[in-house]
C-alpha cells in the first residue's frame, strides 16, 4: 500500500474512532509538552542560579535534576494513558478491518495500517506539544516565583520543538506496532499463590519500610510504597470479584450485570485500582506534610518552600490519578468493543443506552472511589513524618479532621469519574448497542 492509501484506510470515520484518537492525541501532546519542559529546564545548565530570578527547584541544581526527573516520569505516564487509548478499538473500525481482512489484505498490511493510525495520532500529538508547553509556561509564570517550575518558553523551544515531533511520531509508530495484534489476546488471571504472597509480603515490607525510615530516609518510604503497591493490588482482586458475586445476588438488573463484567474481567480494574490506592495514600501523606509545616514554629522563612513543593508534588499525583481513572474508561471501553455482540443481543431485552450508561458509571464507581478513600484515609493517618522517618507524635483532632474530609473528597472523586464516564463513553455506548454488530464476523 501506498502512504495516501494507508492513511486513507486509517483515517477515523465514527465518532467513537474519532474520541480514540483524540484521546491518544491529547496524551502525547501533553507528554510531548513535558518533554519541552525538561528539556527547557535542562538548558540551564548544572550551575546555581539566582534567587530572585528563578523558582528554589530551578536555581539550585541539586533540585534541577530532581525536576527534570519528575517530569520525565510524568511525561511516560501520560504516554501511558495513549497506549491505553490505542489499546481501544471500535466496532467499526473492527469491521473495516475484518473487512479489509476478507478483501485480501495481508497480516503484514493490516499491521501497517494499525502502526499507520498510532503515528498520525503520535504526529498530530508532537503538533500540539509546542502550543501545550507554551500554555503551561505561561500558566506556571503567573503563579508566585517559588511555583515558578516551568521557565518561560525562548526561541530554542522551537528548535527543540522539531524532534519532540519526531519523537511522538515516533512513538506512536511503535505503540502500533506492539499493540498489533492478529487474533484475541488472552487474559490470565491472578494466580492464588501471587495472591497471597501480596497479601503476606506487602503488610511486612510496610512494617520494614516504617521501622528502617528513621535511619534508611528515603530508602525506607520506598519500600513502605512498594508494600503498599503490593498489597493493593493482591487485595484489590478479591474484594473487586466479591463485590462482583455479590451485585450478580442483587435483584437490580443494572447491579446484576455490573457484577457480571466485574467477575468477567477484573484484572485491568485491579491495576488501576492498585495505582488510584497508591496515588491517594501519597496525596494524603503530602497534605499531612502541609499542615504539618503550617504548624510547624521552627521552620521560620522556609514554609513557602516546603509548602509549594507538597503541592506542587501533589498536583502532580492528581494529574497521575487522573491518568489513571482516564485508563480505567478506555479500559472498560475496550470491553465494550470485546462484548459488543452480547451488548447488541440485549436489546431485544430492552436494554437502552441509558441503562447501560448507568452500569458502566457503577463499574467505575466500586472500583475508583473506595480506591482513592481508602489511599487517602491511609496516607492522611500514617502522615509523612512516620513515613519519613521524622519525629512521630500521637494523632491530634487536625489529622482525624483532615483524613475524615479527604477520604469524603475522595469517595466523591470516584462517583464523578463514574458520571463523567457515562457521558466520555456514550458514542462507545450506542456502538455496542448497535444491532448490526450481529453480523460481525
Amino acid at each position: 500500500m501506498t502512504l495516501e492509501t494507508l492513511v486513507q484506510l486509517a483515517r477515523s470515520r465514527t465518532p467513537a474512532d474519532r474520541s480514540r484518537v483524540q484521546l491518544a492525541t491529547a496524551a502525547l501532546a501533553l507528554s510531548g509538552a513535558l518533554l519541552l519542559g525538561a528539556l527547557r529546564i535542562a538548558r540551564l545548565g548544572k550551575g546555581e542560579l539566582s534567587n530572585d530570578v528563578y523558582s528554589n527547584y530551578i536555581a539550585e541544581s541539586g533540585l534541577r535534576s530532581g525536576l527534570i526527573a519528575i517530569l520525565i516520569i510524568l511525561a511516560a505516564l501520560t504516554g501511558g494513558l495513549a497506549v491505553q487509548a490505542l489499546r481501544l478499538g471500535t466496532a467499526a473500525r473492527e469491521r473495516r478491518l475484518t473487512a479489509l481482512r476478507l478483501a485480501g489484505a495481508s497480516r503484514k498490511q493490516l499491521r501497517q495500517l494499525t502502526v499507520t493510525d498510532a503515528a498520525i495520532a503520535g504526529l498530530a500529538g508532537g503538533l500540539l506539544a509546542g502550543p501545550g508547553y507554551l500554555v503551561l509556561s505561561l500558566l506556571f509564570g503567573a503563579l508566585p516565583l517559588m511555583a515558578r517550575v516551568l521557565p518561560g518558553a525562548q526561541a530554542m523551544d522551537a528548535v527543540l520543538w522539531i524532534p519532540v515531533v519526531v519523537m511522538m511520531t515516533a512513538a506512536g509508530a511503535v505503540i502500533g506496532s506492539l499493540l498489533h495484534r492478529d487474533g484475541p489476546m488472552s487474559r490470565q488471571p491472578q494466580s492464588a499463590a501471587q495472591r497471597r504472597t501480596g497479601i503476606i509480603a506487602g503488610p511486612v515490607l510496610i512494617a520494614l519500610g516504617l521501622l528502617a525510615s528513621p535511619w534508611m530516609g528515603y530508602v525506607g518510604s520506598t519500600i513502605v510504597l512498594a508494600g503498599l503497591a503490593l498489597f493493593f493490588l493482591s487485595t484489590s482482586g478479591i474484594w473487586i470479584r466479591g463485590l462482583g458475586r455479590r451485585l450478580q445476588r442483587s435483584g437490580d438488573p443494572a447491579n446484576l450485570l455490573t457484577g457480571l463484567r466485574l467477575v468477567t474481567d477484573s484484572r485491568p480494574a485491579t491495576r488501576i485500582c492498585m495505582l488510584l490506592g497508591c496515588c491517594g495514600f501519597l496525596v494524603g501523606t503530602l497534605a499531612n506534610g502541609i499542615a504539618s509545616v503550617q504548624v510547624d514554629d521552627q521552620l521560620g522563612g522556609t514554609t513557602a518552600f516546603y509548602t509549594t513543593g507538597f503541592g506542587l508534588t501533589i498536583a502532580g499525583l492528581v494529574l497521575v490519578a487522573l491518568t489513571a481513572m482516564a485508563a480505567l474508561i478506555v479500559g472498560v471501553a475496550d470491553q465494550l468493543v470485546d462484548q459488543r455482540r452480547q451488548f447488541a443481543s440485549l436489546t431485544a431485552l430492552g436494554v437502552d443506552l441509558p441503562f447501560l450508561r448507568r452500569v458502566i458509571r457503577r463499574q467505575l464507581t466500586v472500583v475508583a472511589a473506595p480506591a482513592l478513600a481508602a489511599g487517602l484515609l491511609f496516607g492522611t493517618v500514617t502522615g509523612i513524618n512516620r513515613v519519613a522517618g521524622g519525629a512521630v507524635g500521637p494523632f491530634d483532632p487536625g489529622t482525624l479532621l483532615l483524613a475524615a474530609i479527604l477520604t469524603i473528597a475522595g469517595w466523591l472523586l470516584g462517583h464523578l469519574g463514574g458520571a463523567a464516564a457515562g457521558f466520555l463513553l456514550r458514542n462507545q455506548l450506542r456502538d455496542a448497542l448497535d444491532p448490526e454488530n450481529l453480523r460481525a464476523a
